[in-house]
């Protein structure tokens, strides 16, 4: 007994080296697509769409029917998923003035060690430059607008966004890593290169494989002297070329054996314009198509939120899977990364919740926070969704009548069921009146950045 005393006492410290070690944080790479509609991947139902790239992300992982952007235009959806905030929160439009003194989900994620990067679009105030809320790289900025005109690149126009992407990630593959890479596929202009338009010489429309909103934009495009079949061949040009960018990014995250340990996220900011491009005229290139669902983009209806969201993580986020029943939203993103890299915050603070669960493939996930909408003007209307529930509440100034829909028999929004459920109704009135009474009382807002 005396000698093991004294071998139990030397080998103690090398029972450590079998102690579990703490798993590697994830390196996230988050591609966000602009104005692409539920209905306009292959993977989501599109009858013509080649999309093999982006599906496979779906094989890979789950993809989910109920994920809610935080807004119908631009701004504010991307400014649900960098702060877990509802946009009309903020006095000053973000795109004007940014993210106020809200913390984003690059900040926090810095200070967890990680390497944080951006490329593409932005559509935020009011600077975009290295180490902005936390961004150490800053790249392949705006282009809208004209304010960085180049030669058309054969590859698509968002291919330069996607070869920074790539080289950040290259770059930093040997420490935890979260990228943002924000295309401009497909918001108008839709132009691709004829190169890309070839590949879709011949298609032909057949209306019958569409829903009736899409067949009201053919009409209209007929009606002004448009081609529909040629005004398809190019959109779907367009989606094209972002998928293989999309292939460009995760070929290479196989090649540098990055893939297992990352996290890969498709998404859009909000839907297709099925409007007339909110008033500035008809687009005979702008094919979006939001499947059945009511409205789009500029709309808080169900085409204008209901947008794709597929997550993929190997050995963690199950293979091949669809949750139709977990309600999710773009707030979410900030808590939901947050509670996987174990970063700390109080979840008080942020409008969305941590969805992990339901990403792991561990039950769907039931919310305890409503979903709230309404653009940053005094006199819009807004919007609740809790449980299967959502509510439209129309201001005196815009007319209109109060709407209540069942998302979960009826997600197109068709049947209006005030009449039938008034106490549903009163619930509801209830937590819309209260949220509204918390929003400014006036907002800063210009035109410049919002177009």
């Amino acid at each position: 007994m005396k000698l093991l005393l004294p071998l139990l006492f030397l080998c103690f410290p090398c029972l450590q080296c079998f102690a579990a070690q703490p798993p590697a944080l994830p390196n996230i790479v988050f591609l966000l697509a602009d104005d692409l509609g539920r209905g306009d991947l292959h993977c989501y139902g599109h009858p013509y769409a080649r999309t093999p790239n982006i599906d496979s992300i779906a094989r890979d992982g789950t993809r989910f029917l109920q994920y809610h952007a935080t807004g119908c235009t631009c701004c504010p959806s991307r400014t649900g998923l960098m702060t877990s905030k509802w946009p009309a929160s903020y006095p000053t439009y973000p795109a004007n003035g940014g993210f106020a003194n809200h913390v984003t989900v690059t900040e926090l994620l810095k200070k967890q060690g990680y390497a944080t990067g951006h490329f593409g679009k932005w559509h935020i105030g009011p600077e975009q430059k290295n180490g902005t809320y936390g961004i150490d790289t800053v790249g392949a900025g705006e282009e809208e607008g004209g304010k960085k005109k180049k030669a058309p690149d054969e590859r698509g126009r968002d291919a330069h966004i996607y070869d920074e992407a790539i080289q950040f990630i290259e770059q930093h593959k040997g420490r935890p890593f979260y990228v943002n890479v924000w295309g401009h596929i497909p918001h108008n202009p839709v132009n691709p290169t004829e190169a890309l338009v070839k590949r879709w010489s011949g298609l032909k429309v057949k209306e019958s494989d569409f829903p009736p909103q899409m067949l009201a934009k053919f009409a209209d495009v007929r009606k002004a002297g448009g081609d529909v079949d040629d005004g398809m061949r190019r959109y779907l040009a367009d989606i094209e070329s972002l998928d293989d960018a999309v292939g460009r990014i995760l070929k290479r995250l196989d090649q540098l054996g990055l893939r297992e340990n990352t996290i890969v996220v498709f998404n859009s900011d909000q839907g297709a314009d099925m409007t007339k491009a909110g008033g500035g005229g008809l687009r005979f290139n702008q094919m979006g198509s939001n499947g059945p669902q009511r409205g789009g983009k500029h709309t808080n209806w169900e085409g204008g939120l209901d947008v794709p969201w597929i997550v993929s993580w190997p050995g963690h986020v199950p293979a091949n899977q669809i949750d139709t029943t977990s309600v999710i939203s773009g707030a979410d993103w900030l808590p939901t990364l947050c509670g996987i890299t174990g970063v700390k915050i109080n979840a008080a603070d942020f409008d969305g919740e941590d969805v992990s669960a339901a990403w792991f493939g561990k039950g769907p996930h039931v919310r305890t926070k409503p979903l709230f909408w309404k653009t940053s003007a005094t006199g819009s209307d807004s919007y609740v969704r809790d449980g299967q529930w959502k509510l439209a509440r129309p201001t005196r100034k815009n007319g209109g009548e109060l709407e209540l829909f069942d998302l979960t028999a009826d997600p197109a929004e068709t049947k209006n069921l005030v009449a039938q459920h008034p106490e549903v109704v009163k619930r509801l009135s209830a937590k819309l009146e209260a949220w509204v009474g918390t929003l400014p009382k006036e907002y800063a807002k210009t035109d410049d950045k919002d177009k």
